[in-house]
């Protein structure tokens, strides 16, 4: 009976110890800020080279670009590694350096912006600068600062006659097919169709989320196909509020 006490005290810290923790949100906004500038490092890692080499081969004039223009590949770059150093704060979600190299990464991505908006680049490079602007977007609007206009580069005779061959049909959705969790984390992540696929096998929900990242629930996943992860696609159904029920599903 001694024994009593003790183990009802032992219970106790055992109950204790399994309670659930509070979710921490500036933890998990921390991390996310983190995950951000890994995703930069990694997408700019040879973005200047593939750049620099588009500059000076066909369809690319580089003459019609203004020098912060052409330099600008290389600028970014470096103002990633910096904000990679500075990403490792505990503070990083009040850090005034690191806002700071946030705006500096900005502006110098604007140009960039803008020359891949004026000129007709490589398509590989165009989908590289697109989750580059995404992250730099994200990241934007927590800091609060200027995001990146969305620019769509000239489109070339034979792209223009098929988006004028294929409107969507009425009342059908296009957007892209992403998991619910990636949907929040822009154009970057839409098009990542390895992680999309990855986060649908690990038990995260399917959705469409179109180009103004609006997310519309699937009602019927089955109809949706492995092969359309990360495609943008265009779906025929009946919608309810944000939450559609395939009827067909063209890509």
């Amino acid at each position: 009976m001694r024994r009593l006490p003790l183990t009802i005290a032992g219970l106790l810290v055992t109950v204790v110890s399994a309670a659930p923790q509070e979710f921490d949100r500036e933890a998990s906004a921390r991390d996310y800020v983190q995950f951000l500038v890994l995703q930069l490092d990694q997408w700019t890692k040879t973005f200047p080279h593939d750049y620099n080499a588009a500059l000076v081969a066909p369809p690319v004039d580089a003459a019609k670009l203004p020098e912060s223009a052409r330099t600008g590949a290389g600028d970014l770059r470096q103002s990633i590694t910096r904000l990679s150093a500075l990403g490792n704060a505990r503070d990083v979600l009040t850090n005034a350096d690191f806002r700071a190299e946030l705006t500096k990464a900005i502006a110098t991505a604007t140009q960039v912006n803008q020359a891949m908006g004026a000129q007709r680049f490589p398509a590989p490079l165009q989908s590289d600068w697109d989750q580059v602007r995404a992250n730099l977007n994200n990241l934007a609007r927590i800091y609060k600062v200027d995001t990146l206009a969305v620019l769509e580069p000239p489109a070339s005779g034979r792209d223009t006659k098929r988006a004028a061959a294929a409107p969507p049909p009425p009342g059908a959705l296009v957007g892209y097919i992403v998991d619910q969790q990636c949907a929040t984390r822009g154009k970057g992540m839409w098009v990542n169709a390895d992680c999309v696929a990855r986060c649908i096998r690990e038990g995260d929900k399917v959705v469409l989320v179109t180009e103004e990242g609006k997310v519309y629930q699937i009602a019927n996943p089955n109809k949706i196909e492995t092969d359309t992860y990360g495609q943008k696609v265009t779906i025929v159904g009946k919608t309810s509020d944000n939450t559609i029920t395939v009827a067909s599903l063209q890509m």
